[in-house]
């Protein structure tokens, strides 16, 4: 009995015929390597010779990638945004192709031009939402390039924009693990204060140094010890110094921003890690807690230090511990 339904059609196959090799279509597999076919592509129909993508955190450049012919910076160098050729571009303080940077005095007094013997730069904002900066695409060549390489701005921007929509996605996406991987550290937790404990911490942490490597982004950790926490076990019980330790964790927890972490690593030591922050920030952030914590009657000393790429969070811990023993031995001693 014939039937008027026709048989399925296997549209993958159809599309695809017989022989027909998609494996040099797919799609980018990681914005790490999307941005890498970018900047190789630039560089072959713009010139130029040294190309990045790079970071803007606060009041911190920092090098997320480069093309295969390098930089004159490596990946995860870090430079005062106020010292960038990006800035003096990005603020209209100069022009955002200089074929002869010689010839624009916003560009000649920057020790980068000649730390780094420019002769011809150019660049492009990355921006997720259209209203704030995410970092630059931007690019220098030893010499001075030809007049011609204005015309190219449209494919800069367009690269640029491109390159922000894919950054855009995959970091919404990953909002959403950091968000995750928050609410699995919720097991975590220190039974006294009930913030994140010492292990939680660890993991915490290492997850946060694997996303500052993937996509260049800054962030800082905060170690605080409690002054004087044996003087009130000893003097008034440890139901007084237990006390002490919750008031300090409810203080922490309405501190700080959702993405952040505090924890109790144990006994009087506590750690916050501020995702997104430079140094600069952070430091700004030590006196804010340290301010809020001695107006609600907890004595502490308060050490901060930032992410660098030579040695990642594990090494910005450290010294952020020695910065908070220094805080401590500067404290002046009470009187007997």
């Amino acid at each position: 009995m014939s039937s008027d339904r026709e048989e399925p059609i296997d549209a993958r196959a159809e599309a695809a015929g017989p022989g027909l090799d998609l494996s040099g279509h797919a799609g980018f597999p990681s914005t790490a390597t999307t941005a890498a076919a970018v900047l190789e592509h630039l560089r072959s129909a713009v010139g130029f010779r040294f190309w990045a993508v790079t970071r803007v955190t606060g009041g911190t450049y920092a090098v997320v990638s480069t093309g295969r012919a390098g930089f004159p910076a490596a990946v995860g160098a870090q430079f005062p945004w106020a010292d960038t050729l990006c800035r003096q571009a990005l603020s209209g303080r100069a022009p955002r192709v200089a074929p002869d940077v010689r010839a624009v005095a916003a560009y000649q007094d920057l020790h980068l031009v000649q730390d780094w013997q420019i002769g011809a730069y150019l660049s492009a904002p990355l921006s997720l939402d259209g209203r704030s900066l995410h970092g630059t695409v931007c690019a220098v060549d030893p010499l001075p390039q030809p007049s011609t390489a204005t015309a190219q701005v449209g494919l800069l921007d367009l690269q640029a924009r491109l390159l922000s929509t894919v950054l855009s996605g995959e970091l919404r996406l990953d909002h959403e693990h950091r968000r995750a991987e928050r609410a699995e550290a919720q097991a975590l937790k220190d039974p006294l204060t009930d913030l994140t404990n010492r292990r939680g911490w660890d993991q915490l942490l290492a997850r946060e140094e694997q996303r500052c490597q993937r996509y260049g982004t800054l962030a800082s950790v905060l170690v605080l010890d409690l002054d004087g926490l044996k003087g009130v076990n000893d003097q008034h019980g440890h139901g007084a110094g237990d006390a002490l330790l919750r008031r300090t964790a409810d203080v922490l927890r309405g501190a700080v921003r959702a993405a952040d972490v505090v924890a109790r690593l144990g006994g009087d030591e506590f750690a916050v890690l501020t995702v997104e922050t430079d140094l600069p920030a952070a430091r700004v952030e030590r006196d804010r807690l340290s301010r809020l914590l001695h107006g609600a009657g907890v004595p502490v000393s308060v050490g901060a230090a930032t992410r660098e790429v030579e040695g990642g969070l594990a090494a910005a811990w450290k010294h952020a511990d020695r910065d908070m023993y220094q805080a401590k031995h500067q404290r002046p001693r009470p009187s007997r």
